[in-house]
């Protein structure tokens, strides 16, 4: 009895860890692309921040949270690099709210007309 109650428990313990949520370590980022746009997480990976460092195209970043790992969020940033500050006083950047964990993010450039550039996808 006492070994069948053992295996039950360690069955139950393996399918709690194969289902659980990964976890994900640190920041991600800041990652770059040429000159154009500036990405990061803060906050334990739970905000998004996106900064214009170019004058010719809006840029975004897209992500996924742990909370929805199959619905790609964008956070857009149209500002400019002379654009508004986030909450920590980085001008043209623009930062998302505090939501769940965020493990796998992309920088965007957006050219009218034209493809896009991104960056390699990055997972903290």
């Amino acid at each position: 009895m006492r070994t069948a109650r053992r295996i039950g428990v360690g069955l139950i313990a393996a399918l709690a860890l194969g289902t659980a949520t990964p976890a994900f370590a640190g920041e991600l980022g800041p990652h770059y692309y040429e000159g154009e746009l500036k990405f990061w997480t803060e906050s334990n990976s739970t905000i998004m921040n996106i900064q214009d460092k170019g004058n010719d195209h809006w840029v975004k970043a897209e992500y996924y949270r742990v909370a929805h790992p199959d619905d790609k969020l964008t956070l857009w940033n149209k500002g400019g690099p002379n654009g508004p500050k986030d909450n920590d006083g980085n001008k043209g950047t623009v930062e998302s709210g505090k939501a769940s964990e965020i493990f796998k993010a992309r920088g965007t450039v957006s050219r009218n007309n034209l493809p896009d550039w991104h960056t390699d996808w990055f997972s903290s």
